[in-house]
């Protein structure tokens, strides 16, 4: 005994395992939430930091010359839902133009957050704690 299939579904199987190809999904706000904790974002704003060419970390210290420690971006956020203030420390080669670095910096940490936590970086306030010197000797020529 065959039972007559639906209109418009494609039936799959035996008959006593009817299957219809139609799935019913529950909308999108029906599926749940998801939330980010404050620090994924501080820690997605200093990885994205140091993907700029010329900004380093901030060296903290002499706890840092001793332990070996990695310098670190400073980041402090604000955040109000899908809205975040950021701002970040960090130290930059000399020479190098401080406005064009940090110009650039702004809006590589801005575009990454976007990308990868889906919130909208309304500011980053960028404070150059240093200026970092070339640590290799310069070889001159007489």
């Amino acid at each position: 005994m065959t039972t007559p299939a639906l209109a418009g579904t494609q039936q799959l199987g035996t008959p006593d395992l009817q299957r219809t190809a139609a799935v019913t999904r529950p909308d999108d706000s029906e599926r749940g939430r998801t939330s980010l904790s404050d620090r994924v974002v501080d820690k997605t704003a200093a990885r994205a930091a140091l993907e700029v060419a010329r900004v380093h970390g901030v060296s903290r210290g002499i706890g840092a010359a001793v332990f070996n420690a990695e310098p670190v971006v400073g980041v402090a956020s604000r955040i109000d839902g899908h809205l975040a203030q950021l701002r970040l420390e960090v130290e930059l080669d000399y020479p190098v133009s401080v406005r064009a670095v940090t110009r650039e910096l702004r809006m590589h940490v801005s575009d990454r957050v976007r990308q990868l936590c889906d919130i909208t970086v309304t500011d980053v306030d960028v404070r150059v704690t240093a200026l970092r010197y070339p640590t290799e000797p310069v070889r001159r020529v007489l």
